[in-house]
């Protein structure tokens, strides 16, 4: 028998789906450090076995989860979380002991804040505010991505969850997921602060980037927009679609149409 592991610090939070999302999981070379370990929540895992690569992997633990969407997948790692301190987390992501130590220092010497927002380097090549801010006020072009967040779960952060009416395997709002959490937490009146620290490298193009997404995206993008903007939603819808519209080359009343309907729904819904 192995002696049991000390408490750990931080905890990795990986959401994960299907065979090859727990290969991609396995291949991420996740960096063996002390006070560090990972929790995998892994859905639609009917009758897959686990790859070998776990069992010689002590600070990996491997939990399968039998319900839909993104959001409830990440709500079952919140749930099953028991460090003071917690990463959110894709499969497809490159940490460095550097990176993981680094963001757990910001998160250790700065106790009184709640919801940690860092930044990732990849593709997606997205911008960010230049120095330390709160996130009380969002800065101008900020949205948040959900790989980029950290928690302090000795305070409120341990009561914060995804909305499970948004994202992928949502029936209407199928994205912004990560952007409503945020907003959750804002609304909810916790210590938020972007820090300018890289925490991770996402390889591949997030969503939100791609050239051709679905409608629930936009409805997603709708909401958000009014929920963060309740004044001025219609003039910033209007002028987000024909952004969108430049950059996809979608139809432009369609785009407007799809977020108008994610913006009505969101500010009359009682569940957001």
């Amino acid at each position: 028998m192995y002696p049991a592991l000390p408490p750990p610090r931080l905890q990795v939070l990986i959401a994960t789906h299907r065979a090859p999302g727990i290969e991609r999981v396995a291949a991420m070379a996740l960096p063996e450090l002390e006070g560090v370990q990972y929790i995998v929540s892994w859905q639609d895992c009917d009758g897959i076995p686990e790859p070998e690569y776990f069992s010689r992997r002590r600070d990996i633990s491997v939990r399968r989860f039998y319900h839909p969407g993104v959001s409830a997948n990440r709500n079952n790692l919140l749930e099953l979380a028991t460090a003071p301190f917690v990463l959110i987390a894709d499969d497809d992501l490159v940490y460095t002991p550097d990176s993981l130590l680094g963001a757990l220092a910001i998160m250790e010497n700065n106790p009184d804040t709640d919801y940690f927002s860092f930044r990732y380097s990849g593709a997606d090549n997205k911008t960010y505010p230049e120095a330390e801010t709160s996130l009380a006020t969002l800065p101008k072009g900020f949205y948040q991505t959900a790989f980029e967040v950290g928690l302090n779960r000795s305070r409120l952060g341990r009561e914060l969850r995804f909305n499970e009416y948004f994202g992928p395997g949502a029936p209407f709002f199928t994205a912004a997921e990560d952007e409503i959490f945020l907003y959750t937490a804002r609304r909810n009146g916790l210590v938020c602060r972007y820090f300018p620290f890289t925490v991770c490298t996402h390889p591949g193009l997030t969503t939100g980037s791609r050239t051709i997404v679905p409608d629930g995206f936009y409805r997603s993008h709708g909401a958000v927009i009014a929920l963060n903007n309740r004044r001025t939603w219609r003039l910033r819808i209007a002028l987000n679609a024909w952004r969108s519209w430049r950059h996809r080359r979608a139809m432009l009343f369609h785009i407007w149409r799809q977020m108008r309907q994610g913006a009505v729904r969101a500010l009359h819904a009682d569940y957001i």
